[in-house]
């Protein structure tokens, strides 16, 4: 719900229809949700003084100040599109915020679409009253009522949130950070506020923040507030919210399986990995904790990466690990002064990979409440428990020879990068001296467990959105009219195995899917894998793609236009293509492709 009695204008907006379904999607995977009551509000705000002080006031039609532009705008659904939360576009102006009181109670959604009409219809009401007055007054008396009214039925009822469930579209080609925080209505309760900030990326994004995080820090039984704090936006550009709600959702688990999944454990030194103080004690006094090398080993075996972040000095702390024979376990390490936040932000940013797969564990409560502060997306763990690391439910992942091989494709990738900044020729030159080879096979069952799994974790170069299970996967190699590719590359630096995957429906001679993973990124992989096919299957006519463009893969997708492919039907996210038959090739023989 929102300030439908302030705001009662409904529009309508050219969103694109894989935006849509994906608010619908969010919507039916919904068991039950609370009845939020969302407003605009001010973080400067000290009314009622401040409407006479502050030169930002603008006045509502209840005498608060208006800080979005154009109110909370409620969009009409298009023809076609059903069971969607209400979609709200708010422009945000200057310290603008979008607030509600906090109600974990939960209703299934036959209970809130009838309270939803019935606001609606009580809004209505309350705008044909043609006195600007007793509006006003029915207006402020109308949010007075909803307020007390969530607080009175604050926690009556027996069902706890799986978690607070937020889903935005950023229509914009930038990244939106925007600040959630929740805290008690008395500062007594609870003196440190949940915060989570959230870099809105272009296009849709649905975040769920597990219930009993929020119960650490706020007391829910007591009031409380919600924030939405925008961060660095201007006033022109707009945001959609959809569900941004308490819920219970009917596949919880499945919902947070992506989430769950740890991939960088990031480890302090002195007391964790180590019993004792390096600079203190000196290397010959220090103790490898207990098994540790096993564990890192058993970590490394799953593809997951292990990294430090310890205020130590380097080259001191980098001799212990030598000393130790360990320092080949860790990507990335950061030893210095700074902040163990800011370390796992540089981490995340070497490795390319999202820091909510991150697990910290570090002895000290004072570091591990910073990186909560700062970061409360990653994990931690006291370093007393870091005997439970392999069995932990995050890390009970199936070992295949991609995983054992992750930290290799990580330290080369590393090679690369350092070589590349330091190459002063043309970029297309370094690729050639890189001596890639792309060898291209048919899909067999051998290759079914990594086909599965780079179809789930692969977005940036992923052309159909696509995320087969293994019985699908199954079932495309015993399709006769399928031609399934699996892509293996490497260079002089190294093995990136199995990096892409590419499906052919041979009665149309089209491209049905296409995929590779991030590592081989700008590198001119699809460049040469398209070569390859359109060499091989020109001969039976014009070529044709399909493929579905997304905010993440539209980069990716511009190999298409290298090779001068013509658009022949769009329709919302969905693009048709063709290559003529009579066309000439692009073949930059950058790449040599191997056929297996």
């Amino acid at each position: 719900m929102y300030e439908s009695e302030v705001y009662i204008k409904t529009i309508q907006e050219n969103l694109p229809h894989d935006i849509w379904k994906k608010f619908s999607d969010t919507y039916k995977g919904i068991k039950c949700r609370s009845m939020l009551h969302w407003t605009e509000h001010c973080t400067e705000c000290s009314m009622p003084a401040c409407f006479k002080t502050c030169d930002l006031y603008s006045p509502r039609i209840d005498g608060k100040c208006q800080r979005f532009v154009e109110g909370i705008e409620r969009v009409m659904l298009p023809n076609g599109v059903e069971n969607t939360s209400q979609i709200l576009k708010i422009q945000f102006k200057k310290w603008g915020v979008l607030a509600t009181q906090g109600n974990n109670e939960l209703y299934d959604y036959k209970e809130t679409e009838k309270r939803e009409r019935s606001e609606l219809e009580l809004a209505r009401a309350i705008h044909l009253v043609p006195l600007k007055f007793i509006k006003k007054k029915l207006i402020q008396k109308r949010y007075s009522q909803k307020k007390k009214t969530i607080i009175s039925k604050q926690n009556n009822g027996t069902k706890t949130p799986d978690g607070f469930l937020m889903e935005i579209y950023n229509p914009t080609e930038n990244m939106i950070p925007i600040g959630l925080v929740i805290r008690n209505d008395n500062p007594n309760y609870s003196k440190i506020p949940f915060q989570y900030r959230i870099e809105l990326q272009p296009g849709y994004n649905k975040e769920i923040i597990p219930f009993d995080e929020i119960a650490k820090r706020i007391k829910i039984e007591l009031p409380y507030r919600i924030n939405f704090i925008p961060e660095d936006i201007d006033s022109e550009t707009p945001l959609y919210f959809g569900t941004t709600e308490f819920v219970k959702l009917k596949d919880y688990k499945n919902a947070l399986e992506e989430a769950k999944k740890i991939k960088c454990i990031v480890w302090d030194l002195d007391n964790t990995i180590w019993s004792g103080t390096l600079l203190e004690d000196g290397i010959e006094n220090l103790k490898l904790k207990e098994g540790i090398k096993d564990i890192l080993n058993q970590v490394e075996q799953k593809g997951i990466v292990n990294s430090i972040a310890s205020k130590n000095n380097f080259d001191t702390a980098m001799a212990a690990l030598k000393h130790f024979g360990i320092d080949d376990f860790f990507l990335y390490p950061k030893i210095s002064w700074l902040p163990k936040s800011k370390s796992l932000k540089e981490i995340a940013f070497d490795l390319n990979i999202d820091i909510n797969t991150f697990l910290f564990i570090d002895d000290s409560e004072f570091e591990r409440n910073e990186v909560e502060m700062t970061l409360p997306q990653v994990r931690l763990m006291d370093a007393i428990h870091y005997q439970m690391i392999p069995d932990l439910d995050e890390l009970q992942i199936q070992i295949t020879d991609e995983s054992i091989k992750r930290k290799t494709f990580y330290a080369n990738e590393a090679i690369r990068r350092k070589i590349s900044d330091n190459y002063e020729g043309d970029y297309l030159d370094f690729l050639y001296s890189c001596n890639i080879k792309l060898e291209i096979e048919s899909l067999k069952e051998e290759h079914f467990e990594r086909v599965y799994e780079l179809t789930q974790r692969t977005n940036q170069m992923n052309f159909s959105g696509n995320r087969y299970t293994k019985v699908d996967i199954s079932n495309i190699y015993d399709d006769a009219d399928l031609s399934s590719y699996i892509l293996r590359c490497r260079d002089r630096f190294g093995d990136y195995g199995i990096i892409g995957f590419g499906i052919i429906k041979k009665s149309k001679n089209q491209l049905i899917d296409l995929m590779f993973s991030c590592r081989i990124q700008s590198k001119r992989i699809e460049h040469a894998f398209l070569t390859y096919i359109l060499e091989r299957y020109l001969k039976l006519g014009d070529f044709w793609v399909t493929y579905r463009h997304t905010e993440k893969n539209k980069f990716s997708a511009q190999v298409f236009n290298d090779f001068g492919f013509e658009i022949i039907k769009t329709e919302d996210s969905f693009r048709e293509l063709k290559f003529s038959h009579d066309k000439d090739i692009s073949n930059d023989k950058i790449i040599t492709v191997i056929e297996t």
